[in-house]
């Protein structure tokens, strides 16, 4: 009888790897962030060009947030006729109130209509997407089979995976009329 021998755990220490290669011609440890490897120009111009888009966003976030919100609510004023009989447009609420209480000739005038899009993205950011419905229809559960119809479907398939098709052959995954999904030649 043979008998199997195992080796030790002295045996089966590992000698530490000098001057290894990797599969990319590097030696292990030569990284771009050691200093050991030269960065690819591109990769570097890109890196500059966002850092530098990162801070101007960075510095004009509260007008690009408000630039938003207006773009989702729309931009609306309100106009009125002065005393002079000109008309002027009123931004303070309180004011607008006292004119159309007193009866005055008011508008409101729409400059960029509100965008729901724009409004559902805001949202979506701040609260994550909401639950998505998906309709799907399944023609056979494994459940209604029994063992002999599942095993020779199984069968049926890893015969047509185990064997090579000619060129001509094509497999398609078809259901057929008794909901039993069987491999077939086209």
């Amino acid at each position: 009888m043979n008998e199997i021998v195992l080796p030790t755990s002295a045996s089966m220490q590992v000698e530490p790897r000098v001057n290894v290669r990797r599969k990319t011609g590097r030696l292990i440890g030569q990284t771009v962030a050691s200093g050991a490897i030269k960065a690819y120009a591109p990769t570097v111009e890109k890196q500059r060009l966002l850092a530098l888009w990162k801070e101007e966003v960075g510095r004009q976030f509260p007008a690009l947030v408000a630039a938003q919100l207006n773009a989702a609510t729309g931009i609306t004023h309100m106009q009125a006729r002065d005393q002079d009989g000109r008309w002027t447009t009123v931004t303070d609420p309180e004011e607008m109130n006292e004119r159309l209480n007193a009866g005055e000739q008011c508008y409101r005038l729409t400059a960029v209509a509100p965008s729901a899009p724009i409004l559902k993205d805001i949202m979506d950011r701040l609260f994550g997407q909401s639950r998505q419905m998906i309709d799907v229809e399944v023609n056979a559960l494994p459940s209604g089979m029994t063992d002999a119809e599942l095993a020779a479907d199984l069968a049926g398939l890893l015969q047509r995976l185990t064997t090579v098709p000619e060129e001509a052959d094509v497999i398609d995954m078809t259901v057929t009329t008794d909901e039993h999904v069987t491999p077939k030649a086209l």
